[in-house]
């Protein structure tokens, strides 16, 4: 089961992906949900391009903190530039299953779209849950992929192309057992919230065009044949030209409480 690179050009993907509105929307859903005080201080593991980092700054204020974790060298190269100059925000190279902090570091912890993509679930709940005070909350936002719903002239190259794209993932349904696995690592439920990524049209400024992109490079790197990518893609460029369409996919933010 091959995985998506984020070297450069897949960084320079997530950057342009996490600009358009349908993303910026979806960072302040999370962040209402997580519902951040003045003085916490919070960790996002799987950072990135360091959006939300940046956006949670001001939320804790000075005599808060934010931490990023990321094993992406080109992804905390972006971030570390974005927030250059923020004085509570620091960026740290590491992973879900060995965060770098001591135990009950933090108030609260939150991951977006990185859970699914984890082989060993329960075993960065655990680290989660040892590097969050008692008391503490963690936030995990994540796609039911398996539920996407995306028109097409051809159905069935559409469901070839998103079969072979469900392989970058470790779990294209891990919200269906999330809160399971949040009670069984020794957290109590909390809030949740739904975030539908829908779009009925397509442009530059639409989550779906960038995603065709991620889709595109995936499923060469797998084999899948030019010709078939590039019909496909026409595709749903002529859908989008003539306004017949439809992108939408459901999305899911859960919280747990450390007792």
């Amino acid at each position: 089961m091959a995985k998506l690179e984020f070297d450069d050009e897949g960084s320079r993907l997530v950057e342009a992906i996490n600009t358009v509105p349908d993303t910026i929307e979806r960072r302040r859903a999370i962040m209402r949900t997580l519902n951040l005080k003045t003085g916490e201080r919070v960790l996002d593991v799987g950072s990135g391009p360091g959006h939300q980092v940046l956006e949670m700054s001001p939320m804790v204020g000075p005599s808060g903190r934010v931490d990023g974790v990321d094993t992406s060298e080109s992804m905390l190269r972006i971030a570390r530039t974005r927030c250059e100059g923020v004085s509570n925000v620091e960026f740290h190279e590491g992973n879900a299953l060995h965060l770098p902090f001591p135990d009950a570091t933090f108030d609260a912890v939150m991951s977006s779209m990185v859970f699914e993509y984890l082989p060993e679930v329960p075993g960065a709940l655990r680290e989660v849950h040892r590097v969050l005070k008692p008391g503490g909350r963690v936030l995990i936002h994540g796609c039911a992929w398996g539920a996407t719903l995306w028109r097409s002239s051809d159905p069935a190259r559409m469901a070839r192309m998103l079969a072979v794209w469900d392989n970058h993932l470790e779990d294209k349904a891990l919200p269906q057992t999330l809160n399971t696995r949040l009670r069984e690592s020794g957290f109590r439920q909390g809030d949740h919230a739904v975030y539908v990524m829908f779009n009925p049209v397509l442009n530059e400024n639409t989550y779906s065009h960038w995603l065709i992109e991620f889709v595109r490079a995936y499923n060469a790197s797998q084999g899948v044949a030019e010709e078939e990518i590039d019909a496909w893609t026409d595709d749903l460029r002529r859908l989008g030209a003539a306004g017949d369409y439809f992108y939408s996919s459901n999305e899911y933010i859960m919280v747990g409480w450390k007792p």
